[in-house]
This record gives structure tokens, sequence and C-alpha cells, in this order.
């Protein structure tokens, strides 16, 4: 079945908790709703989209409560969303831009260039990019920085800030698959600190032992 597609916009160089709260925001609505799974482009446009998520994602889910009280969390990681990339108006497939995708392509392809390091740097610090990669073989430069992006925005969602954090309407809980909680977590940190290794250069399947492929 066709996912209904629209627009998702969030303005360019919010912090990191800033843009958590405008996504949200925005999907605050199907969230109440508990409206079938659609994609909402938010990077590029409808015609020529780039990145798109998918919401709701697979890792929300109602709890199951003995008794629930009015206070409870009803749902768990409410704001969960697959980050989907497209070429030429096409989705790609969610599982060829992994954790394990991602950390491969970097160390095969791009660890060694400064220039997107430090753009990597600066999309982890400030939430943004500026300027135009350098070409890379691989995964394509900016096609890379863009996923990273809305994967970081994602974990921050899911295992950082709280729903008081992100002002959202509707209560819910951070837990992983076991169901303990996560909340407070590292969030984007995690997948930072695996790049961050490799650059300095780690091989691939020590860094991989030493923080777990996921997703």
């Amino acid at each position: 079945m066709a996912l209904n597609i629209s627009q998702l916009s969030v303005s360019q160089g919010l912090s990191d908790i800033d843009t958590c709260r405008a996504v949200v925001s925005q999907l605050s609505g199907a969230a109440t709703a508990m409206l079938p799974p659609s994609m909402y482009i938010v990077e590029g446009t409808l015609t020529s989209p780039i990145i798109g998520i998918e919401y709701p994602g697979k890792k929300v889910k109602r709890r199951k409560l003995i008794r629930p009280l009015k206070t409870s969390a009803l749902w768990k990681n409410l704001f969960d969303f697959a980050v989907i990339p497209f070429e030429n108006g096409v989705a790609l497939g969610a599982r060829d831009f992994s954790f394990a995708d991602l950390l491969g392509d970097f160390d095969a392809h791009k660890k060694g260039d400064q220039q997107f390091w430090n753009m990597l740097q600066c999309l982890y610090k400030n939430n943004s990019i500026i300027g135009n990669p350098p070409q890379l073989n691989g995964i394509e430069s900016m096609r890379f920085l863009l996923t990273v992006k809305w994967i970081w925005i994602q974990e921050d969602l899911n295992y950082r800030y709280s729903s008081v954090d992100v002002n959202s309407p509707i209560k819910y809980s951070q837990e992983n698959d076991a169901g303990q909680s996560v909340k407070g977590g590292s969030g984007r940190a995690k997948f930072f600190a695996a790049l961050l290794l490799l650059h300095e250069g780690f091989p691939l399947k020590q860094v991989t032992k030493i923080i777990p492929p996921y997703g």
C-alpha cells in the first residue's frame, strides 16, 4: 500500500533540542490520532525529495500496563521514525543506510577527508550542514550527511530528550527492546563516538565491538 506523503518543514540552524521540538509539534496530530504510517519529506520538496521520515516507526508501541493511571505514559518511543533517503525521486531502502552501512562507508571512503570530518563535527555540535561537502566515493556525501542528520534527530528523540523536554502533548516513555528505560541516554553521541574512533584510526572491526551495530 502506497504511503501518504506530505511535507514536514523544520527551520535550518535550530539546535538539536529545538529541532526535536519542531518535529514533535508537527507529528503530534498523527500521534494523537494514531494514523497509519505516512511519509514526511524533511529535506527537499514533495517533487524533489532528498530525505523522508516514515512515521510511526517500529519502536512506537503501546505499553502493557496492568493498572494504568491518569498520569501513566501509555506509549513508548512515541516519536520514533524511519529515515528514508531518496535518489532521483525514488525512496531507497532504509536498511541500506543502517548504522553498520554508514560506518562501513565512512571507514572505506570518508574518514581521511578533513573537510568532510569538519562538516560532520559541525553537524553533531550545531545540527547544521554548512557549505557543500567534497565529492567522495561510496554514498554520495550530502546524502550521507543528511541521512545522519535525521538519524541523530531520531536518536535524540528516542534516547536523549524526554516527552517533557520536547514539549510533547502526549506523555510517553523511552524504552529499549527489553523494556528497560533509556531516558536521558546518549542519543546522537553513540553514533558520533563510533565515527570519531574510525577517524582516529581504530579498525572498523574493533569499533563495532566497542559500539555494536544497532537500529
